[in-house]
């Protein structure tokens, strides 16, 4: 289930980003995506550009749902990210916590994730320590 997991959240930021990047006439490596709880405890999606919050997203946007969800992810998956960022929160003793999602420079095809609290950097994490 783990593998699972794991490559269809790479696959799933991974298409994003290159999506993002053709749409907005950016390169690839200049878009990323922050993940964070909004004041109401909901996940919250930002689009960012050269490494700075451009404008918020949803997860239908970043799923490229159009109309209906045929796999269920736009309901499957942010309670998951949820999950994720409250078990952040507990580590780090903190409720403003983000994660960043990226291309990995040298693989495309990987993605990478940046912890970051009150808006300062404090690791990179893999997705597995993230989901145990």
């Amino acid at each position: 289930m783990e593998e699972f997991i794991l490559s269809e959240t790479r696959g799933i930021f991974n298409k994003a980003i290159k999506r993002f990047a053709k749409e907005n006439k950016k390169d690839q490596l200049d878009v990323s995506f922050l993940l964070k709880l909004t004041p109401e405890r909901e996940v919250g999606y930002v689009y960012c550009q050269d490494h700075a919050p451009f404008r918020e997203t949803s997860i239908k946007e970043i799923l490229n749902v159009r109309a209906i969800d045929m796999k269920g992810y736009t309901v499957l998956v942010p309670p998951q990210i949820k999950k994720i960022l409250e078990k952040l929160e507990s580590q780090l003793s903190s409720t403003n916590v983000e994660v960043c999602v990226y291309l990995d420079r040298e693989d495309e095809d990987e993605i990478r994730y940046f912890v970051y609290q009150d808006g300062k950097y404090i690791k990179e994490i893999s997705l597995l320590e993230l989901i145990k």
